[in-house]
């Protein structure tokens, strides 16, 4: 609020008449980085909720305790894609993620406290779950403490949101200001003293003006004694484009896909090939942060004398992409011809149900792919 005081200089008298700039709504909100980092996240968190963790032990692939877990009911108050996106929300946007067990179920801490040790264990406390403070206290041996791998992507990229922020908004207030109109408001015939003045000024004509100037198709009553004009009639010629805010807007995508490792067409939307980018995509992406939450589950979970056996726990992303069976089925025939997969592995790729059969556990070999050896014993060279 500005008061006006010239009248009590010119005057020599007190008066309690002030008044306000009456203007539309410009407040604006640099949000085009938030927005990138949640679509980002989002993407990453949908596509690792996505993927089945596999569980083995000495005989292969089992469905256990630990599968059901991971898989389909983590905690009783979450579901498997809950809590993975969970994890990884965490992992983001606070540069980590802390799971812990807790009574055979696996839970993300909303927050805790570490205390670090050089050659020992560090330990966690204040560990907090699901908006709760609890007294659980755990050592680095009986959590998984997942770890952004380079921590000065949360820094970077807040620092580049202060300044892009700046950018940006400074972008926005000038394309408004060129593309908006300001108006003046001559008064004529009133008294500085006139103390019924002010809330005529308030209850009739600030809000006609409000009304006036935030709607795109308005009418301003015009009283006698004010006169409503525009202070600078606008240039079309000059009027500011918002090709730089469209430009910003992709250049702070583009900055942000590079910190995630997700390719930029996929962030902007613009997705021609989508084969060739789901590629990229979970070869720089997603690949590396399954393998870093395979190896801290299974390197807490089991000893080394279990992962000799062969127990460990596996992200599985090969399913993520989309496959057309019509487009597949020349590839199908030749997984199972030369016995590379069986009809049930084969099955499971294509996320179809398995048959479990002694026939679909097979594995068959067509003649074309028979022991070359073998070929020639059996008649090749005797005829």
């Amino acid at each position: 609020m500005i008061k006006i005081s010239i009248f009590d200089f010119l005057f020599k008298k007190l008066t309690n008449i002030h008044y306000e700039t009456v203007t539309a709504n410009d407040k604006v909100k640099s949000c085009f980085l938030n927005l990138a980092t949640h679509t980002a996240v989002s993407y990453i968190a949908n596509t690792i909720s996505k993927c089945e963790i596999k569980s083995f032990d000495k005989k292969g692939e089992v469905k256990d305790k630990v599968y059901y877990k991971l898989n389909v009911s983590p905690n009783p108050n979450q579901n498997s894609s809950q809590f993975m996106n969970n994890l990884i929300e965490n992992y983001f946007y606070k540069g980590e993620a802390l799971v812990i067990m807790h009574k055979n179920n696996f839970y993300v801490c909303d927050d805790f406290n570490v205390e670090k040790f050089g050659m020992s264990p560090n330990r966690y406390t204040g560990i907090v779950i699901n908006g709760e403070l609890t007294n659980i206290e755990k050592y680095a041996y009986d959590c998984f403490h997942f770890k952004l791998d380079n921590q000065n992507v949360k820094n970077l990229l807040a620092l580049a949101y202060d300044e892009y922020g700046k950018i940006l908004t400074a972008s926005i207030k000038h394309y408004l200001k060129k593309n908006g109109s300001k108006y003046k408001l001559n008064m004529e015939n009133y008294r500085a003293g006139d103390r019924d003045f002010q809330a005529i000024y308030e209850s009739v004509i600030k809000e006609n003006l409000k009304d006036f100037l935030e709607n795109d198709n308005a009418v301003y009553p015009q009283f006698k004694g004010f006169n409503l004009e525009e202070f600078e009639q606008r240039n079309v010629g000059n009027s500011a484009s918002n090709q730089d805010i469209i430009s910003m807007r992709k250049d702070i995508f583009e900055m942000v896909a590079q910190a995630f490792k997700v390719p930029v067409s996929m962030l902007l939307g613009n997705i021609t090939n989508m084969n060739e980018i789901v590629k990229v995509y979970l070869t720089v992406c997603i690949d590396p942060l399954a393998d870093m939450i395979s190896e801290e589950f299974t390197r807490k979970m089991y000893t080394i004398n279990d992962m000799k056996i062969g127990k460990k726990i596996k992200i599985d992303t090969s399913t993520i992409n989309h496959i057309d069976l019509l487009d597949v089925g020349d590839n199908v025939d030749k997984l199972i011809a030369t016995g590379t997969c069986s009809i049930d592995e084969v099955r499971e790729r294509l996320n179809m149900e398995q048959l479990n059969t002694a026939f679909s556990k097979k594995h068959f070999i067509t003649k074309n792919y028979e022991n070359l050896q073998e070929v020639k014993e059996g008649g090749v060279e005797n005829e």
